[in-house]
């Protein structure tokens, strides 16, 4: 494919499902720029992306010439095979057969242990009534009764051993059909690990020195320790690869998403990105190696001295207006932090200070306990739900209803951290209530109230197709940049735990 300065058409029948695209600005050799493309993924039915003017895939599995299209076709053919013996009839039949065995072997053992019962019942009676016999006969009777009691329990110890027997053969004639269904399976499961292992070994990344590396030993130090599927698909490493194997030098790459939202994360029609962590982060730290590129915007925060905004204070605590851009707490990569500042202001409090967080992005009110014995008292309270905390929020785009409710459960979305993902089979609760407070210039502003407390809960619920389908504006992870993220801690109202005096503390909205 000829180096890209002008767009070509292409057929986009996959946009109305979605997908992610990247563009990367380069310079070539003779100092031309012009621009490179590239998909996430596969596209259905196109087998080569360079005749419509995309980067290819740094390695192409789906190959009629590949390795693995041909292991993948024989592992198709084993499942094939172990569906079919999964449903042979005469499988079926062994489980029914071990299943009557073991059902018709309970239901003898407990008709022979009530007739024993019942046996003993009749022996105790008998002793019983012949008590007035004499000595002698008394004894030959009970030694009559002993030599019945002890025929009964041997007996009943020729059923156990028979029951036992029977099961055993007919689990025997079950195991010797599934037998060969589990070897299969076991071989499956070898063949899959070795063809992909392989796989894995095709994908090698460049980067600007020509230093080549493979999927495995990249992500051997991560702490998943191998790669996840379809890594090294997506269009960041696709385009970086192509323009070092040609020796252009990038200047500047962006992904966006075209087409539909997916059904849980939440991606938006023309909005930029970033690369994912789980799949990308590890191969681009390889491919990026000696470039000089941007810090990551995650990783920038308020660093320079910050006089506290106290909203209120007396001795037990203290509730601060916390400035977007800031930690509540020190990070791994940024120590700086409100609790940095209290921790300097008041070297004698004690306990973890912070009661609750607010997202570095959000700002708004925070409260802080002096002492141990406090911070506990007020965490009771937000535990209990006792507090009312209200939001207040600049969303994008218009709401249908003045006011309402959210529920969608979420969870991490593990290969895209910090991002959270509506999760409806295995997702914690997430309850949002929203009013709309007014609507100006197509933006609605917005108070939201936590039923829960989940992360990235109100970005998510209003970014998401299924929620508010209006991302908070400013919101750089669910919907795009801004000055920043309109999202205030704007109202709070907590009973005081010495004074018992109910406190209601306001903050008003910096936009």
């Amino acid at each position: 494919m000829a180096f890209r300065n002008r767009s070509q058409s292409f057929n986009r029948r996959d946009a109305e499902c979605g997908k992610m695209y990247g563009v990367l600005v380069c310079r070539q050799n003779d100092d031309r720029l012009g621009y490179l493309r590239a998909y996430s993924g596969t596209m259905p039915d196109v087998a080569d992306p360079t005749e419509f003017g995309f980067c290819p895939s740094v390695y192409d599995r789906f190959a009629e010439e590949s390795f693995y299209a041909a292991g993948e076709r024989e592992l198709n053919e084993m499942n094939r095979l172990i569906e079919k013996l999964e449903k042979d009839p005469g499988l079926m039949v062994q489980r029914d057969e071990l299943v009557g065995i073991e059902k018709m072997c309970h239901e003898r053992w407990l008709k022979a242990k009530q007739h024993q019962k019942q046996e003993k019942g009749k022996r105790a009676a008998i002793r019983q009534a012949s008590e007035e016999l004499c000595e002698a006969e008394f004894d030959d009777l009970d030694e009559q009764l002993k030599q019945e009691g002890a025929f009964i329990q041997r007996e009943m110890k020729k059923l156990k051993l028979q029951n036992k027997q029977e099961i055993a053969e007919a689990r025997q004639r079950l195991l010797h059909l599934e037998d060969r269904i589990s070897r299969l399976k076991e071989e499956r499961k070898l063949k899959s690990s070795l063809l992909q292992d392989r796989l894995f070994d095709q994908y090698k990344f460049l980067n600007i020195h020509g230093k080549q590396k493979s999927l495995l030993p990249i992500f051997e130090s991560t702490p998943i320790g191998r790669p996840p599927s379809g890594a090294g698909d997506c269009s960041a490493p696709k385009l970086l690869q192509y323009a070092f194997q040609r020796g252009y030098n990038p200047i500047a790459l962006a992904e966006f998403w075209i087409g539909k939202s997916p059904r849980l994360e939440v991606r938006r029609h023309n909005l930029y990105y970033p690369c994912c962590r789980g799949k990308c982060e590890p191969i681009l730290a390889h491919m990026l190696d000696g470039m000089n590129v941007e810090p990551n915007p995650n990783d920038l925060a308020v660093e320079s001295e910050a006089d506290l905004d106290v909203v209120y204070e007396d001795d037990y605590m203290l509730v601060v207006d916390k400035p977007d851009g800031m930690l509540s707490a020190p990070g791994k990569k940024l120590a700086y932090s409100i609790k940095t500042i209290v921790e300097k202001r008041y070297p004698n409090a004690t306990g973890p200070l912070l009661v609750h967080r607010l997202d570095m992005s959000t700002s708004g009110l925070l409260v802080i306990a002096k002492s141990k014995e406090m911070h506990k008292m007020l965490s009771d309270q937000f535990k209990n739900r006792t507090i009312t905390k209200r939001y207040t929020a600049m969303l994008e785009g218009e709401l249908k209803n003045h006011r309402g409710e959210v529920n969608l459960p979420l969870s991490p979305d593990y290969l895209n951290r910090p991002m959270q993902m509506v999760d409806l089979a295995g997702g914690k609760p997430a309850r949002t209530i929203y009013e709309t407070v007014d609507v100006a210039n197509g933006r609605t502003r917005v108070h939201f109230y936590l039923m829960t407390g989940r992360t990235h809960q109100l970005r998510v619920h209003s970014a998401h197709a299924d929620g508010l389908d209006c991302p908070i504006v400013g919101d750089d992870i669910y919907g795009s940049r801004d000055a920043r993220l309109c999202l205030h801690a704007s109202y709070l109202e907590l009973r005081h735990p010495v004074t018992n005096e109910e406190l209601i503390l306001t903050s008003e909205p910096p936009f």
